[in-house]
């Protein structure tokens, strides 16, 4: 695997990715055609905020799997285009909240405290207080439009400098703004009342100068703007004639329609502008931050390069509201996707049933469609299959998946089960966040998704398991793991062993002829 790193990357992502195996190619302030021809091989892309990835930089990398894009934005990535392509795009957007987060209080207490211009006058060898006095947040209202993973963690701190909260995102569930303790209302509403204006919000057409100059004449004069989203998101020049009128005391700016601003353009005005406090996108600039970063994303392009699924992948389905939950599903989904036309050889592949049961039946079970089939169609089809085109190959090959939810089975909080042609697998999560294989065809079974699985098929009679462990013991094959599930006393029953290496086809072919053994499969995960 081959993976071209495009712009400056964490050393601790760049060592994930070689310990598992990955030749790493580093080509920083690249030119554009030297960037063509390290991406002729390649199977994935690691850029940052500064490469173009088009139609044309992907059309010249015909092997390539994943773009990866270190941080929370796909601005400069054609999503669409390498979708087409089947390509995973990747990137990281809970890896710097914890950044964003502290950086907007600092903009806040920065911009209400005056400490810059305070800071670089006691420097210059004046000392002056009252010039300096500033305003305290304890009692103000914060406007937060946006309430993802970054604007719910500031409002959650913002309780801590007793602050008012309210909100305003179209997206958001009334009863997880009640557990917030902040209340839902208009955008209008959230101008007129905010002392401070937050902006976390993602770039799309309906965000792109969402804040003009309409929406600003609504701001407190004594109000201040905070945007460390996307520049793009406030209509700079509105803004500018906004400070220059008073409509508002003053912005705080962590980033800008163009980055770095040229001269005499609307964000280099707001650089130099007296009221207006501008750091050179810091979001998510810290040490912390970029190792989490770089060691997420690493971990997520290790997997998709090894055929598995991207629970973070941008232009994969999304579970929505319930996604963080579904994620461990995703892994279960996959691996049973893999498994089951190892166990079901020779079986139906046509018209699937995938039923999410208990904790996670509420939630949009596309993402787990996705992934099953990313799982079975890999290893059933020499088709290049990722989570992004594993729905339009399966529609292609006559393979189809009914979803739905039901409530609790057994004893398991939350499960996953597969069914087609009267063959089923059932998976979980378990208590380590490992995948685990929970039912084959009704029988309850416990084995960990991993590594090398006997699966057998056997009347439950005395004597069977024995010899099954006499014969894999004589061929030096090692069992760490057995589970035994049986339907009826006498009647038919299922083992499942987790091998440390795999057995010979001499090895198996003495299995199969055991008498009271009536299936034997083996299942590499």
């Amino acid at each position: 695997m081959r993976v071209v790193v495009a712009e400056p990357f964490s050393e601790t992502g760049l060592a994930v990715l070689r310990e598992h195996g990955v030749d790493v190619v580093e080509c920083h302030n690249a030119s554009r055609e030297t960037l063509r021809k390290a991406l002729a091989g390649a199977d994935g892309l690691i850029v940052r905020s500064q490469t173009i990835v088009d139609r044309e930089l992907l059309a010249a990398a015909p092997q390539l799997a994943v773009v990866a894009r270190a941080g929370a934005g796909v601005d400069t990535i054609d999503v669409a285009a390498a979708t087409e392509a089947g390509i995973v795009v990747l990137n990281t957007p809970g890896a710097n909240t914890l950044a964003a987060v502290e950086l907007t209080f600092g903009l806040m207490l920065a911009a209400f405290r005056n400490i810059p211009a305070a800071a670089q006058e006691t420097r210059a060898g004046t000392w002056e207080r009252k010039r300096f006095e500033g305003r305290e947040l304890a009692g103000k209202t914060l406007g937060l439009v946006g309430l993802g993973r970054i604007g719910s963690a500031v409002a959650a701190r913002a309780k801590a400098f007793e602050m008012r909260v309210v909100a305003h995102d179209p997206f958001f569930a009334p009863g997880r703004a009640e557990a917030l303790d902040l209340k839902l209302v208009g955008l209008h509403e959230l101008l007129q009342r905010a002392d401070v204006v937050s902006l976390h919000v993602p770039l799309t057409t309906q965000t792109a100068g969402l804040l003009d100059a309409a929406r600003l004449a609504l701001m407190k004069p004594t109000a201040w703007l905070v945007n460390a989203s996307r520049g793009v998101i406030v209509d700079e020049n509105a803004l500018l004639q906004a400070l220059d009128d008073g409509t508002i005391a003053g912005a705080a700016l962590d980033v800008l329609s163009e980055e770095p601003p040229r001269d005499a353009s609307s964000a280099s005005r707001l650089v130099r502008h007296p009221k207006t406090l501008v750091t050179p996108h810091l979001g998510g600039s810290t040490v912390e931050a970029q190792e989490r970063i770089a060691t997420e994303l690493a971990r997520e392009m290790v997997a998709v390069l090894e055929g598995g699924p991207a629970a973070g992948a941008v232009n994969a389905p999304s579970g929505g509201a319930g996604s963080e939950d579904l994620k461990p599903f995703v892994e279960v989904a996959h691996l049973l996707g893999r498994a089951y036309p190892q166990l079901v050889a020779g079986g139906s592949f046509a018209n699937f049933a995938l039923v999410t049961q208990g904790a996670i039946a509420a939630f949009d079970p596309a993402p787990l469609v996705a992934s099953f089939l990313t799982g079975l169609l890999q290893a059933t089809t020499d088709r290049r299959v990722s989570i992004v085109n594993a729905l339009a190959i399966a529609e292609e090959l006559g393979i189809a998946v009914n979803a739905f939810g039901e409530p609790r089975h057994g004893m398991l909080a939350s499960s996953v089960r597969v069914t087609c042609g009267g063959r089923s697998l059932g998976g979980t999560v378990g208590r380590a966040g490992e995948a685990r294989l929970s039912e084959v065809d009704g029988l309850a079974v416990d084995a960990i998704l991993e590594g090398t699985l006997i699966f057998t098929r056997h009347h439950d009679v005395p004597g069977v398991i024995g010899r099954v462990g006499t014969i894999l013991g004589e061929a030096d094959v090692n069992i760490s793991g057995m589970q035994v599930s049986r339907a009826d006393e006498g009647g038919d029953a299922a083992m499942i062993l987790s091998i440390d290496r795999p057995a010979d086809g001499a090895t198996l072919d003495r299995l199969r002829g055991l008498k009271g053994l009536h299936d034997v499969r083996v299942v590499t995960i």
